[in-house]
């Protein structure tokens, strides 16, 4: 009887420990991504709303943009 005392008690405390939730989380992640690859906003990258116009013209507005913002003071770097 003592030792299922003992077991709820530790249980418990496990349960309201933050380190094992972000451990959990941690192996919960990973799993996700063997299973279904890693998710396309981790990835970063540059997100171009409009796939159908020409290349070149997607980076000149995208380097026009980043000229802008260098120029306010705005930059990400």
């Amino acid at each position: 009887m003592w030792l299922r005392v003992v077991e709820v008690w530790l249980t418990a405390r496990l349960l309201a420990s933050p380190s094992f939730h972000r451990a959990v989380q941690r192996v919960h992640k990973k799993v996700q991504e063997l299973q279904h690859g890693k998710d396309s906003a981790e990835m970063g990258g540059v997100n171009i709303d409009e796939p159908n116009r020409p290349r070149f013209k997607r980076f000149l507005q995208y380097y026009v943009e980043e000229l802008k913002e260098q120029l306010r003071g705005n930059s990400k770097k």
